[in-house]
């Protein structure tokens, strides 16, 4: 099969592994019961425009009433008094029986894909609801076709109010295309529902704590679109390279010889073939791909980043993992970012799980922005914990003279290191014993305005002149 292909078979692992959830059976006699005591809702609260006006109202109809004999006015006295008793007990039970549901097609899904939400609400009770605002969480960076959120300005998240009216066991189900835009974790909910009697004298507000989560992975490129090699895309491995044998893993059998000595005989093997025959060993050293991701994408991390530039290295890391995977090499992925709520950098070893390839993926669609220290430095601390058997696939939007050095003294000691950059202008000087691999083709469309004069003493106070420059 064709490297290209894989990335099909990768999206369908994606999906599968986002599964849906499955229906549970429920205590019906427990739910009523929380329902009637509106266990469901966190944060209930009740608003009313009913107040002593209206029973001072009613009293004096009922006294002129009563005192001018007239009908008219002790009918008006009651109907004020039923009205407002009705408008109670409709509102005490608006939410009994009231359900919200929030359902996504996919809860994975890769940059540039889409994905149906779909949301429901449910009367179950002979009381129509006249009126519901529903106010859900929901991610402001990635947009709706058929809607659009509203960014709170006081918690900063997105907020999507719609309005709905039911009759009585009435189910209203609407449909929204979301366009996945933006990598990253995206969390919906809670969702904050408001409603009421008919008569707009009495309303009910409760918070029901439904939280799912939408995970945007970053794009993943062809091996056509890296213009990788497809013969040994991570170099050749070097012939002085020994592999030694690990005497608990024994892979199969030979003749014995001379050489070998009595330690590896297979003595069952020997008396059930009547001849000497020894162990056959696996090595211990098997190769395994680890990709160092510098988020960075300034030669001064603490100045800031370039969102873009980030987003393309981030997605040549992904590529990368899914080629190791597709190859059945065992892949790991280390960064100098972290996490959200974290403070330490990403660190996933090498493994041969079928669930590494979405572990890798989605700790990228994690991964922030901020480096935690410069990739020379976590490249120093890390490679003498790494067995000697791995390839070394350092992705990185800048190649700065530190991260330069440290890659040539690495291969000196005898590490292999295989270089992914995105800079504009490929390493100068000669760095024997590493692979490197220019990648601008992947950020010719970023442009960004480059210094090349400045105004002169007399006309210091104007703007400098720029230039388009390729990032």
């Amino acid at each position: 099969m064709a490297r290209d292909d894989a990335l099909d078979q990768i999206t369908a692992q994606v999906h599968g592994a986002g599964g849906k959830s499955r229906d549970v059976p429920r205590d019906r006699g427990g739910q009523a019961l929380a329902e009637l005591r509106g266990r469901r809702y966190i944060n209930k609260d009740k608003d009313t425009q009913f107040s002593d006006a209206w029973v001072f109202v009613s009293v004096l109809l009922t006294g002129f009433g009563m005192a001018l004999d007239s009908r008219f006015l002790l009918a008006g006295a009651l109907a004020l008094l039923v009205i407002a008793a009705v408008g109670w007990l409709w509102n005490e039970l608006s939410l009994f029986g009231l359900h919200y549901e929030r359902r996504l097609s996919e809860t994975r899904a890769f940059l540039g894909e889409t994905v149906e939400l779909t949301l429901e609400v449910r009367n179950r009770k002979f009381l129509p609801i006249t009126w519901l605002q529903a106010v859900d969480i929901i991610p402001a960076v990635l947009p709706m076709d058929q809607a659009q959120a509203r960014v709170n300005q006081t918690t900063h998240l997105g907020e999507f109010t719609s309005f709905w009216s039911l009759g009585a066991f009435q189910r209203v189900t609407r449909r929204f295309t979301v366009r996945c835009t933006e990598r990253g974790y995206h969390a919906y909910g809670p969702v904050r529902m408001t409603t009421g009697d008919g008569f707009g004298m009495f309303s009910r507000t409760g918070a029901l704590p439904l939280r799912q989560r939408l995970i945007v992975y970053p794009r993943l490129y062809a091996v056509a679109e890296l213009r990788l090699p497809a013969k040994n895309p991570f170099g050749e491995r070097l012939a002085r390279e020994t592999l030694f044998e690990d005497p608990l893993r024994t892979a199969g059998i030979r003749e014995w010889q001379p050489a070998d000595g009595l330690k590896r005989v297979h003595w069952k093997a020997t008396a059930r073939h009547h001849q000497m025959l020894s162990r056959l060993y696996e090595p211990s050293e098997e190769p395994q791909v680890l990709i160092f991701l510098n988020v960075a994408t300034l030669t001064r991390h603490w100045l800031g980043n370039i969102p873009e530039l980030l987003e393309r290295a981030v997605s040549v890391a992904g590529s990368l993992a899914a080629l190791a995977a597709e190859l059945r090499l065992p892949v790991g992925l280390i960064a100098n970012g972290f996490l959200p709520e974290s403070d330490q950098p990403l660190r996933l070893l090498p493994g041969r799980s079928p669930d590494q390839l979405v572990r890798i993926l989605e700790l990228l669609a994690a991964i922030t922005s901020f480096a935690t220290r410069p990739i020379e430095e976590l490249l120093i601390t890390e490679a003498p914990r790494l067995p000697w058997g791995a390839t070394l696939l350092v992705v990185t939007a800048i190649a700065h003279d530190e991260l330069l050095a440290t890659l040539v003294d690495l291969a000196r000691a005898g590490r292999k290191v295989v270089l992914f950059t995105l800079a504009e202008k490929p390493p100068q000087e000669l760095m024997p014993g590493i692979t490197i691999y220019h990648l601008p083709h992947l950020v010719a469309d970023l442009i960004v305005p480059e210094l090349i004069q400045t105004a002169d003493r007399e006309r210091n106070a104007q703007s400098p002149i720029y230039r388009q420059g390729v990032a």
